[in-house]
Order: structure tokens, then sequence, then C-alpha cells
């Protein structure tokens, strides 16, 4: 599974609105929606930001223990 597919459904998983990644990550929510349903490439620091934004380790993608954790 690629990262922007775990970050999808991480963000599903945990009924996070895109509308509130846009508002959080200041990106549009059109692109957000792009990048999660796999219409337009993710760059690293458009990831970052998402991560930061939710206050997410990157790291948990590497993996499936993005399943075990909860959004706070």
């Amino acid at each position: 599974m690629k990262v922007v597919e775990k970050l999808n459904a991480y963000v599903n998983e945990n009924d996070i609105k895109q509308i509130y990644i846009a508002q959080k990550t200041g990106l549009d929510e059109d692109t957000i929606s792009e990048m999660l349903n796999g219409n337009r490439q993710m760059l690293a620091d458009e990831f970052l930001l998402i991560c930061i934004a939710l206050d997410i380790d990157p790291n948990i993608f590497r993996n499936n223990s993005f399943k075990n954790l909860s959004h706070t």
C-alpha cells in the first residue's frame, strides 16, 4: 500500500474531514481531495504539512501501525 493510500485510510478511519485538513494546512480542499483520491501526486512537503496539521508522526505510515491509532 502506498503512503497516500495509508494516509487516506487513516483520514477515513478517523472521520477527518477534508475541509478540516484544508483549514489546518492552508491547502485548497480540492487539492486535498485530489491527492487523497490518487488523482494528483502528493509532494513530500505536502505530506509532512498534513501530518503536522493532524498532529501525527509521519513514520506511522511506514507500516500498518496507523490502524491502531485514533485522531485526537
